[in-house]
């Protein structure tokens, strides 16, 4: 199975839907959908609905979690909707903090200037 269905399976799990009633919603058959999301071929207007009606953010069936952040380069959103299973250490939950941290102080200097 790919990792794009995968994400979109355990998202449908969470949230008491089927593979087949996603299929259905967007009037498309289960083979189709399979299709579109083994081949990389399903329509960003999908993958745009599947978003919105899971309430997940759209950028999340691509992200890799284990890229490191550094808010200082970047502005990145750090929300994280699959942790794979592992458990969380005291270690990485620091670094979580560290990272959001780094976010509001990027927001507070935004904020400043266009307070200015």
């Amino acid at each position: 199975m790919n990792a794009l269905r995968s994400k979109i399976e355990d998202i449908l799990i969470k949230e008491s839907y089927t593979f087949k009633q996603l299929a259905d919603y967007l009037n498309l058959s289960e083979e189709q959908l399979e299709d579109g999301l083994a081949n990389k071929t399903l329509e960003l207007r999908y993958l745009e609905d599947i978003s919105k009606n899971l309430k997940v953010p759209l950028y999340s069936f691509f992200r890799d979690n284990n890229i490191k952040i550094n808010y200082s380069e970047k502005p990145y959103f750090t929300n994280k909707l699959w942790n794979d299973g592992e458990e969380t250490s005291p270690q990485k939950l620091i670094e979580e903090i560290e990272l959001l941290k780094q976010a509001i102080a990027h927001k507070e200097a935004e904020l400043a200037k266009k307070l200015k």
